[in-house]
């Protein structure tokens, strides 16, 4: 039944819902009653589906913001994913790595602060990666915001 979508089953449960109402408003007593455990089982359905339907709503909403964003998590599922070769916190060991991470972050207006934070930097060490590669770039390509 998880795979039938609660519009679904909410537009069958209200047609069976009419069905029994107007069996019983012509009179079809003995039609109404035959209805009433499938309205029941149904109503019981759709109850189930709309709290599955709450219970899994907070956890695909995403966080505002920056860190909320698609490209955001897949690069931190990434990050997550790869095998741990350093101690956590500390910077890659691959410099170039490194420096190409910052201008990412830095790139989808991560502040200093957060960069320096998140790869267990000094906010110094991010500023000056980012001076020298604005120096570098000087296209406007490499912005960031402080």
């Amino acid at each position: 039944m998880s795979n039938i979508p609660r519009v679904s089953l909410e537009d069958t449960y209200t047609l069976l819902q009419l069905m029994r109402e107007t069996a019983l408003m012509k009179g079809r007593q003995a039609q109404a009653e035959k209805l009433n455990p499938v309205t029941e089982q149904m109503r019981t359905l759709v109850e189930n589906s709309r709290k599955t339907d709450q219970a899994a709503v907070p956890l695909s909403q995403p966080s505002a913001g920056i860190l909320g964003q698609a490209d955001f998590q897949q690069l931190l599922e990434v990050s997550r994913n790869r095998p741990m070769t350093q101690p956590p916190g500390s910077p890659a060991g691959d410099p170039t790595e490194r420096n190409r991470m910052i201008a990412a972050m830095a790139s989808a207006q991560m502040s200093e602060v957060d960069i320096a934070r998140q790869l267990g930097m000094t906010r110094e060490e991010v500023r000056l990666v980012l001076s020298v590669q604005q120096r570098s770039n000087p296209a406007g390509n490499g912005g960031y915001v402080r």
